[in-house]
C-alpha cells in the first residue's frame, strides 16, 4: 500500500504586483506625452493635449508633474530609456550588418524614424537643459555600443591596429548619421542623396576590411 502522500512545502510564487494607481496614471501621461513628441516635437506637447489624450484632468496632470517643462523632461527621459537598438539580422553578412544598422536612421526604417523623432528631440533640448543630458547619454552609449561591434566584426584590422578604433570610428558614423538625419528630417537634404552620402562613409570604412563574402 502506497504511503499517503504527504502536502507540498514548497512555496508557491507569488503573483506578480500590478502597479498602484498612481503608476498607471503615471505612465499613461508620459506615454501620452511621447506620441505627441514623436507626431509633433517638443513644440506640439502642451499639457492640455496630453491631458486629453491620456484621458486625465489637467489636476490630476500637475499632481504628477509640476509643469510643462517637467512633462516633457520626463517623457523625453522615458522614451530615451527605452529607445530600442534595432539589431541588423544576424543572417547578413558583416559589411551589410553595418550598412543596415546605419541606414535605418535615414528615413528608411519606419519605427526607427520614429524613435528618432524622438531622439533628435532631446538633443536639441539637452542642447538648453542639462537635465536631459543624462538620459540621452545613456541612449548614446548603448547604441555606440552595438556600432562598435558591428564595426569589429566588419572590419577586424580595425582592433588589430588600435583596440580603441573600433569605438572611434563607431562615434564617429553615428555622429554623421545624426547630422543626415537633421538635414533629412529639415527636408535640407532628400532621402536618397542622405543614404549616399552615407554609404561613401560607410565605405571609406570597409574598403580596407573583408569582403561580404566572408
Amino acid at each position: 500500500m502506497p504511503a499517503p502522500q504527504q502536502p507540498s512545502t514548497a512555496s508557491k510564487p507569488e503573483p506578480a504586483q500590478k502597479p498602484s494607481k498612481a503608476a498607471s496614471t503615471r505612465a499613461a501621461i508620459l506615454g501620452a506625452a511621447t506620441e505627441l513628441l514623436s507626431e509633433h516635437g517638443v513644440r506640439g506637447v502642451t499639457v492640455e493635449a496630453v491631458a486629453e489624450s491620456a484621458d486625465v484632468s489637467l489636476g490630476l496632470l500637475y499632481y504628477h508633474f509640476e509643469n510643462r517643462q517637467d512633462l516633457v523632461r520626463a517623457a523625453l527621459a522615458e522614451a530615451l530609456d527605452h529607445y530600442a537598438y534595432r539589431r541588423p539580422p544576424q543572417e547578413l553578412p558583416p559589411a551589410e550588418r553595418l550598412r543596415t544598422a546605419l541606414s535605418q536612421h535615414i528615413g528608411v526604417d519606419a519605427e526607427a524614424a520614429r524613435q528618432d523623432r524622438v531622439y533628435a528631440e532631446a538633443m536639441r533640448a539637452a542642447a538648453f537643459d542639462p537635465a536631459i543630458r543624462p538620459a540621452l547619454a545613456r541612449t548614446l552609449h548603448g547604441w555606440n555600443g552595438g556600432m562598435t561591434r558591428l564595426v569589429t566584426a566588419a572590419v577586424p584590422q580595425l582592433a588589430e591596429a588600435h583596440p580603441e578604433a573600433p569605438a572611434e570610428t563607431a562615434t564617429a558614423l553615428t555622429a554623421l548619421v545624426d547630422g543626415l538625419q537633421q538635414r533629412v528630417r529639415s527636408s535640407l537634404l532628400p532621402v536618397e542623396r542622405g543614404l549616399e552620402l552615407l554609404a561613401l562613409a560607410t565605405g571609406a570604412v570597409l574598403a580596407d576590411g573583408p569582403s561580404d563574402a566572408g
